[in-house]
């Protein structure tokens, strides 16, 4: 039987206590309202449902999560609700996981509102600790942080010792509640291996901001001419030019063969065969080392299509061709040792200022004793991937005869070609030698054939004296023990008390929506081989079959079944076999 139920909605007056512990209303007006009308049975199952819900709350639960959370940064709302029913049977929705996730956050890394009050003492910090390193931080008149360039002392005096004179530098997004940019300068030591230089921490990535950057950074190489590498970001084109001169300047080739690629997909009439050979003849022009080489390339695109050999022409050749390019670049052609480094602090870069200053010290630091450690285990003077190039060139060059000319010149001929190597200088024909300072695979015949150790012919840069130099320094991480601490009013203070200088977060604020964790893939990337579960081949070895030959055995199939059945030559059960040995056929076909 159903009854109504009501709703009682009173208006002024309060509630008193009675002397049996029970409250009641006294005062004011009383409104009685019919909400529904429902059964009794109904009504008190309703009731239980929500009483026997488990009352949660985020902040209080959050702290169920707080050693995951420092352990597992990527930990997952959706994750974080399939815990909570297997571990402790309770439901959480998307949200609550999510709050519970920010309140645990909040409570490890602070405030997001207090995130840059402890930089001018992060910084005073870096230079007391390590002297010699490069801190600079600059901050509005009204004390809103704009920008920090860090370089420590450890990466100043390796790359200035013993790293080559290359540097690639590259952005990434910060996360947060702020954004920003983090910039990066990044070199290579003996190995071929990433060494940090410096990276900077920027409101917004501009023309103003990376010419702050580069000059900054000019400061730390000093008198050093180095090689600057880069994507064609329309801020570096002017900045770049300006700090290190505009021949200093090479172009990232991966960006421009996507940019290329993008102006070909809209002039290209020959199909994706069309399109892999004129990418085939940029790689032509972007790799010949000899004027030659590119002229011939050059004329080869030209007779495929012209549009697209005016495109290579307007879009500055001398700055990424290696036969145009007029210093010595070491055969570095890309920026992916900048993204190298952007992923190497994928996780660091969604913490706070702080946090992630701190962090970072702390994986330079074991980066820089691996890399020391790995080479003390070096099998000679040359890192295991100049090791491997050697090797290379080696096998590459055994099948071409020599023939010694005087004052240490050497011929080697390939097919009617000859090549003059010079032995006494580290010179070829090919500009191999020259530009990567690793005797190339013509070097390397002559070099075995008079009876010497190639990696004697190896440039200083790649040996383990150099290396040595790289990581000969000394680093030392900040001691927190001390860190002054943020009070409820705002302000700094020391352990003593004393009110310290602070700064206010960036003007700037995160544009709306989820960020993007993952950067976007570039086209030319290497990706996952995908592999058939029938005869576990990869779509690339897989060989394609004849479209003309599934058509015929349909149509066969098909032709004997209907033949079968008007003229009854085949049994029903005969007739289901045929069936199953098509179908078997046209799989094994597919």
């Amino acid at each position: 039987m159903e009854e109504e139920m009501f709703c009682y909605i009173h208006e002024g007056g309060e509630l008193v206590k009675t002397a049996v512990g029970s409250v009641e209303y006294k005062g004011g007006r009383t409104n009685c309202v019919l909400l529904a009308r429902i059964s009794h049975n109904q009504f008190v199952s309703k009731v239980y449902v929500v009483l026997s819900r488990p009352l949660v709350r985020s902040t209080r639960a959050s702290l169920v999560i707080d050693d995951v959370i420092r352990s597992t940064h990527e930990y997952q709302p959706r994750q974080i609700c399939k815990d909570f029913v297997r571990q402790h049977g309770i439901r959480l929705t998307y949200l609550q996981a999510w709050q519970m996730k920010e309140k645990a956050k909040e409570r490890i890394y602070g405030q997001p509102k207090n995130y840059y009050k402890l930089l001018p003492w992060m910084c005073e910090r870096m230079l007391a600790t390590n002297p010699g390193s490069s801190v600079e931080l600059s901050y509005s008149n009204d004390d809103h942080f704009e920008k920090l360039f860090v370089a420590h002392s450890i990466s100043i005096e390796g790359f200035v010792r013993g790293c080559r004179p290359i540097i690639a530098i590259d952005s990434a997004h910060m996360s947060g509640p702020y954004g920003g940019a983090l910039f990066s300068a990044t070199s290579y030591d003996a190995n071929d291996s990433m060494f940090p230089l410096a990276f900077g921490v920027m409101s917004s990535e501009n023309y103003e901001d990376w010419l702050w950057f580069l000059e900054k950074l000019k400061m730390v190489v000093g008198n050093k001419e180095v090689i600057i590498i880069s994507d064609r970001h329309h801020a570096l084109l002017r900045s770049v030019p300006e700090v290190f001169g505009i021949e200093n300047h090479a172009y990232c080739y991966r960006h421009l063969k996507e940019n290329f690629s993008s102006f070909l997909s809209k002039h290209n009439t020959r199909g994706n065969k069309g399109k892999e050979n004129a990418l085939q003849f940029l790689d032509s022009i972007a790799y010949g080392r000899l004027e030659h080489d590119y002229n011939v390339s050059m004329v080869e695109l030209k007779k495929y299509n012209e549009a697209l050999a005016t495109w290579v022409e307007e879009n500055a050749p001398h700055h990424w061709a290696m036969s145009k390019f007029p210093k010595q670049r070491w055969d570095k052609m890309t920026t992916n040792l900048a993204e190298s480094f952007n992923a190497w602090l994928r996780i660091e870069r969604h913490h706070s200022i702080c946090n992630f200053l701190l962090e970072h010290m702390s994986k330079l630091a074991s980066m820089l004793v691996k890399h020391q450690e790995e080479s003390k285990n070096w099998k000679g003077c040359i890192g295991p991937k100049i090791e491997a190039k050697v090797q290379e060139n080696i096998a590459k060059g055994a099948v071409y005869p020599v023939t010694p000319f005087k004052n240490g010149v050497f011929g080697v001929c390939i097919g009617r070609a000859l090549l003059n190597v010079d032995i006494l200088n580290h010179t070829c024909t090919c500009r191999g030698w020259q530009m990567l300072g690793i005797p190339c695979e013509h070097a390397t015949a002559v070099i075995i054939s008079i009876g010497q150790n190639v990696t004697d012919f190896v440039d200083d840069c790649y040996k383990y004296p150099m290396q040595e130099l790289i990581y000969g320094g000394s680093f030392s991480g900040i001691e927190t023990h001390d860190m002054p601490t943020v009070d409820d009013d705002g302000l700094v203070r020391s352990i003593t008390g004393e009110v310290l200088f602070s700064l206010k977060p960036p003007h700037t604020k995160r544009p709306p929506g989820r960020p993007r964790k993952k950067r976007i893939e570039s086209q030319f990337q290497d990706k996952r081989p995908v592999y058939c579960s029938r005869c576990h081949m990869s779509a690339t070895e897989k060989p394609q079959k004849s479209f003309a030959l599934n058509a015929y055995l349909y149509l066969l199939h098909y032709v004997i079944l209907y033949y079968s059945i008007s003229t009854n030559w085949l049994s029903p059960n005969h007739s289901y076999y045929l069936n199953v040995l098509f179908l078997s056929i046209h799989r094994n076909v597919h």
